[in-house]
């Protein structure tokens, strides 16, 4: 299954992809297969690999995320990384699908721009963000504190240092997008939201799914801001 969206972004093109695998063989070959038929459209599309700039996973069970996210992380490496996020969602799945891949290739004003990866220290499976052509692009923020609200507030914190080292700031975000577990109330979540990010200039979008990497995790933020 495939589908394809544009959308724009400070004046630039953005392109975003979406591939669900087939359920052939091992989640690990089927991911594999999902990121080769991924950089070969964006190829048909005239658009370049090196400026991937997000991806998301989403597999039916937490077990088959891991192994997903591991062979993402094996494979877009390099001027291939991007901004990363990974869940499991079967509600997101055909009844027989086991992995979906959503990549998003930026179109800069400068086809030369060179994109710059900014990781955690140590280095963790996602980067702490990418930056190019004056956007910059948060991977998905995470907490284990106890509580919603607490976990917000965290989140809120990494995200302002984040942006902060990329030279930009909350009010510079073009895009926020939200992922919450699925046994949270997601009024509640937005209430909280709204008392968290007021200063936040943009439409919030905000998703549930069965869960992340920990079950102690109860949402997942991602940010993407203009940049100096």
């Amino acid at each position: 299954m495939f589908s394809a969206e544009w959308s724009r972004i400070a004046g630039r093109d953005l392109y975003t992809l979406t591939l669900i695998g087939a359920a052939d063989g091992s989640v690990e070959e089927e991911t594999a297969q999902l990121i080769d038929e991924a950089l070969e459209i964006i190829r048909e599309e005239g658009l370049d690999k090196r400026h991937i700039v997000r991806s998301r996973l989403f597999t039916d069970s937490r077990e088959n995320r891991q192994c997903a996210s591991d062979v993402r992380r094996a494979a877009l490496v390099g001027p291939w990384r991007g901004a990363s996020s990974s869940f499991f969602d079967a509600r997101r799945l055909p009844e027989d699908g086991r992995v979906r891949l959503d990549l998003s290739v930026l179109a800069p004003h400068d086809p030369r721009a060179i994109k710059s990866v900014v990781e955690y220290e140590p280095a963790i499976a996602p980067p702490r963000f990418v930056t190019l052509d004056g956007l910059v692009f948060l991977s998905g923020i995470t907490d284990m504190t106890p509580g919603l609200a607490a976990q917000i507030a965290a989140i809120r914190e990494g995200i302002d240092k984040s942006l902060a080292m990329a030279g930009s700031a909350i009010g510079q975000a073009r895009l926020m997008s939200v992922f919450l577990a699925r046994e949270e109330d997601p009024r509640e979540a937005l209430g909280l939201l709204d008392r968290h990010f007021a200063d936040c200039p943009v439409t919030l979008v905000l998703t549930q799914v069965g869960g992340y990497s920990a079950p102690e995790k109860r949402i997942e933020i991602e940010i993407t801001a203009g940049a100096a």
